[in-house]
């Protein structure tokens, strides 16, 4: 039992590392590439809808790699915790992957950016798992 508890201790705070390292670089990326493209004052799918598809094609492209390396640093830290268990590091990218599905459900993205929102996901987490690995 206490080792399924750490287990999802190291999961969550790899989500927790991994999705604020991607929002704070997506954020970031996102203010470089589209300075004058205001931010929805809701979180409305509508609102947000309206916001995408105002941002150019390099903001959007900015925000799809921040994503990729957030999943690779959560990934990566929760291979690095776990000692010969990679199953939590898919564990955390399925987590990952069904949060990436959640949004494009909840907000229209365009299928293009739906479909690299998603598809990005398994890419960067065996990235990140293959990175963390102790097994060379």
């Amino acid at each position: 039992m206490k080792r399924l508890f750490f287990a999802a201790c190291r999961v969550a705070l790899g989500f927790g590392v991994g999705t604020l390292f991607s929002w704070g670089a997506g954020q970031t990326l996102q203010d470089l590439f589209a300075p004058n493209v205001p931010r929805p004052s809701t979180n409305d799918p509508e609102a947000v809808a309206q916001f995408l598809t105002a941002l150019p094609a390099s903001a959007h492209a900015g925000r799809l790699v921040a994503l990729g390396a957030g999943v690779m640093v959560g990934c990566a830290l929760v291979r690095r915790l776990s000692r010969i268990r990679p199953v939590e590091a898919w564990a955390l990218a399925l987590l990952f992957g069904l949060g990436a599905v959640a949004d494009v459900l909840r907000v229209p993205h365009g299928n293009a950016l739906s479909i690299a929102t998603v598809a990005i996901i398994l890419p960067a987490a065996w990235m990140g798992i293959r990175l963390a690995s102790r097994r060379r």
